[in-house]
């Protein structure tokens, strides 16, 4: 093999390597005033349904799966994009995001409700999970959702939570 074709096929394990292995990207730094300007009381409600359907068209419910609802900041956008939408991995959050964060869990169906939301805009995540038969045993299938939503106070936001 001449040196060029080696050359290229070292270059190209690297990169696939490298794929395989990404480091988390950095999460810019919490933006403190931003958090501290956010409405802390209100009258908004969110309702929703968290589910994933199957490749075979099986729904799979959420239920009992925390749901999480925090504000839309420059912030939550960058893990919005970053993570959810690009699919790439991201460092943990600031553990002051959870200051700002509600949590409920799905009912039975996936059902979820959260109340006294200040008006603002928001993102609802949550992840669904069950295994699945595979010729090697079980395999984790399924996996997290999220979806942006505004909330007005004395208004109700109804947001279905799937892919």
């Amino acid at each position: 093999m001449g040196k060029m074709r080696v050359a290229t096929l070292i270059l190209s394990i690297a990169l696939l390597s490298s794929c395989a292995n990404q480091k988390p990207v950095d999460r810019p730094p919490f933006p403190v005033v931003e958090y501290s300007q956010l409405q802390k009381t209100g009258t908004g409600k969110v309702t929703g349904q968290v589910f994933l359907k199957t490749v075979g068209g099986e729904v799979k419910f959420g239920a009992g799966s925390d749901v999480y609802l925090f504000p839309a900041t420059s912030y939550s956008d960058f893990w919005y994009q970053t993570n959810y939408v690009s699919q790439l991995p991201i460092a943990p959050p600031d553990s002051r995001q959870m200051e700002y964060t509600k949590i409920t869990q799905g009912d039975g169906n996936g059902n979820f409700e959260f109340t006294d939301v200040p008006p603002g805009r928001y993102y609802v995540s949550s992840k669904v999970m069950w295994q699945a038969p595979t010729q090697w045993g079980l395999a984790a299938q399924g996996g997290w959702v999220a979806k942006p939503t505004t909330v007005s106070n004395g208004s109700t936001v109804k947001v279905i939570l799937t892919r």
